[in-house]
């Protein structure tokens, strides 16, 4: 059984004021934050939208939008809007009966720093000066967020991609807030894996290029010089008892493969191709009890913001269904989910794709 726990001490709040009040439809309302900033230096915000029924809870969404570490990436990032459309209502935001997060409260986070919402420092990449400045965003949004968002008995955080990866690196700065709440890690396609699958070099390059380090706790074994960012899973698991972290991912994720690719050949890859054990390295994940994972046929990148978070179903398990028992505190957390090759061939026969893989029964 889960339990509520993990009493923290509460962080200092520095004088602000909280998000404006709800206007009462369950809309999204945009607010600037003073003080945050872009890679491009122009200054973001938050999306908040308000239960219509005075439900305490709280979700704390990352948008993603790919990553800036190199010029490569960083001549490509769609990461430099600091005023991006809303969330909208589908997938975990749709409002139905079904929906395990139906009438939560949410502040959603745009994605303009190319830092996987963790950095804070300052580069100069590809003649372009980027400011990296994700995690001071996210602490400036958070002051007005527990001024805003009282009581909460579940915290949920969560993103997709680049803030799926955020929402790992993130969680302290968020779950710190709330130390009487539960606390929920929902990871979409932002895999934390292994050093035998993600490449301690390219870690490394991470870490220099966004100051990782500088916001990752300090007695945390992911707080090093080069890789076991891994550890962080172990790490969350034993600080906060309580809380249940999860992963969601396909087993062939070509977006984030692609990513990966950069620390082949350590890290000499300059064309980010032949990245091919993301399935292995999710396997190995699982094998550490650390993190339940939910494994999705394909090679499909995120999978909770759209229809599919109520229409994916792997060996018998609907998604929606796994997420609601990840978030019940009277029930234990899910186990891992693995597609069956009964899924395997469903998904290829989709796609209209040639069956390629590793299959499981």
């Amino acid at each position: 059984m889960k339990f509520f726990g993990a009493l923290l001490a509460v962080p200092v709040v520095t004088a602000t004021s909280p998000f404006p009040a709800s206007a009462g439809d369950g809309s999204w309302q945009w607010v600037d934050v003073e003080g945050t900033e872009c890679m491009n230096g122009k200054q973001t915000g938050v999306y908040i939208r308000y239960s219509t029924k005075g439900n305490k809870n709280l979700g704390v969404y990352l948008y993603g939008g790919g990553a800036c570490f190199n010029e490569l990436t960083c001549t490509a990032a769609a990461t430099k809007n600091p005023h991006p459309g809303d969330m909208g209502s589908k997938g975990i935001f749709e409002s139905r009966s079904d929906n395990p997060l139906d009438d939560y409260n949410w502040m959603t986070v745009p994605y303009c720093t190319g830092d996987i919402h963790g950095g804070e420092n300052q580069k100069t990449i590809a003649l372009a000066k980027r400011r990296f400045s994700g995690a001071n965003n996210i602490k400036l949004m958070m002051e007005r967020a527990v001024l805003t968002f009282q009581d909460v008995g579940t915290l949920f955080v969560t993103g997709e991609s680049a803030g799926g990866f955020g929402a790992l690196a993130a969680y302290p700065n968020i779950r710190d807030n709330y130390p009487q709440a539960r606390g929920v890690l929902m990871d979409d396609s932002g895999q934390v894996l292994g050093d035998d699958y993600l490449a301690p070099c390219l870690i490394e390059e991470w870490r220099d290029v966004w100051n990782l380090n500088a916001n990752l706790p300090k007695d945390c074994p992911c707080n090093s010089d080069k890789g076991n960012m891994d550890a962080a899973w172990a790490y969350f698991k034993k600080i906060y008892p309580s809380d249940s972290l999860s992963l969601i991912s396909s087993v062939n994720d070509a977006v984030i493969s692609t990513f990966f690719a950069f620390g082949l050949d350590n890290c000499t890859k300059t064309v980010p191709t032949g990245f091919n054990k993301m399935h292995d390295g999710l396997e190995a994940l699982a094998a550490t009890g650390d993190v339940n994972i939910y494994m999705i046929p394909g090679a499909a990148h995120t999978h909770t913001s759209h229809k599919e978070f109520y229409s994916r179903v792997v060996d018998g398990v609907g998604l929606y269904q796994w997420v609601g028992q990840l978030i019940d505190s009277n029930q234990d957390d899910p186990t891992t989910v693995r597609p069956t090759s009964e899924d395997i061939m469903s998904e290829a026969m989709e796609q209209s794709v040639p069956v390629t893989g590793r299959f499981i029964v």
